[in-house]
Parts: structure tokens; sequence; C-alpha cells
């Protein structure tokens, strides 16, 4: 099984529209996630998605989900209730609000502004991120495989979704360890590889 990473995006930025449909309360619009901008800093990286990591991915089977939850669905793509665009910007989304108690406690919570980010489960492409040193490590997604869904959340989800992000800077640092170690075995036999 692939493990599916969470990614969460503080936009402060959700639209929200009335309808006048019966069965959805409005829309709330947005966007899941924007390119290369720095992820909220949460945990012990930080992270970017690159403009064009979502080349190619088939956006039609896409979830919207409250709190990455699967029993809490408010919408879908080849449902016709969750609309994805692919922008300059990052990925914008409309989602019709079905008029449910879930479906009218978040948009309601989006309205009064106590629901405020998005969030989306993704697999990363294999040799489709990469880390880099610095002040903090930095990892940049450039290519992502597959989009499972986005969510509207009321706090980050890392600790909960920490498996797979944290097997990736494990190896990070595992590289590091390993090209150190190297280093000063090369230095210590007097700059052979071997």
């Amino acid at each position: 099984m692939t493990d599916i990473e969470q990614h969460y995006v503080d936009i402060g930025e959700l639209e929200v529209r009335s309808s006048s449909d019966g069965k959805f309360v409005g829309q709330i619009a947005g966007y899941a996630l924007k390119f290369d901008k720095p992820s909220v800093s949460r945990g012990p990286f930080i992270e970017y998605i690159r403009t064009g990591a979502l080349n190619g991915v088939d956006l039609t089977e896409v979830l919207a989900l409250f709190e990455h939850d699967y029993a809490s669905l408010l919408g879908r793509v080849d449902a016709g209730t969750l609309s994805l665009h692919v922008e300059d910007v990052g990925l914008h989304f409309v989602l019709d609000v079905p008029d449910t108690t879930l479906g009218r406690d978040v948009y309601n919570n989006v309205k009064l502004g106590n629901l405020k980010g998005m969030s989306f489960g993704f697999v990363v492409a294999k040799g489709g991120d990469e880390w880099k040193q610095g002040e903090k490590p930095t990892r940049i997604i450039n290519k992502i495989a597959e989009l499972k869904e986005i969510s509207v959340v009321s706090v980050p989800a890392y600790d909960d979704t920490s498996v797979q992000v944290t097997r990736s800077l494990s190896a990070f640092f595992d590289a590091q360890n390993e090209h150190e170690y190297r280093e000063k075995v090369r230095i210590y036999l007097g700059g052979t590889d071997e």
C-alpha cells in the first residue's frame, strides 16, 4: 500500500457563497495548495510544492473531506460537486457543500472564520522530492503521483500522519550521515574513495 502524505496550508482565503439550490448549503472556494510557498512550520522541516508538481496528475477522482476523514465526505470531482483547476498560483477548488449536518457545520464554521485552512492527501512520485539542508531542513516536492483528497481542516495533521514524513526525513538524515561517514573515511585513508 502506498503511504498517503498530508500537507497543511493555512490560506485564510476561503470564499463562501450562498446557494439557491436546495441540495447544497452553498459553496466554499479557495486554494487547496499553493505552489512555491513554504508550508506552515510546525514540524522538523519546511516543505514546498513546486509549480508543475501536478502536471499529468489525474484529478478526476479526488475527494473533498473534513479533517482527512473518509467518513466525512463533502464532495467529489466525479460526482460534479467538486471542481479543481490547476492555476499559476496553485490548485483552486470550488466545493458545492451538501445540505447535511456535516455540510452545514463545515460551511458555517468557514463562514465564521473558525475553519481557515486546507490540507491535501497525496502520494509523491518516486524520486519526486528532494531535501536541502539549511537552518531547517527543506523538502521540495517536484512531482506528485496521485492527489487523493483535499480537506477543510482546523489544525495541521502532521502529528497523525507523520509515518511517511518521518520516513522521508529519516532517509534524508541517514543519507547525510552516510555521506559524512564516507567523507571522514576518505580523508582518513588519504583521499581514496575506498
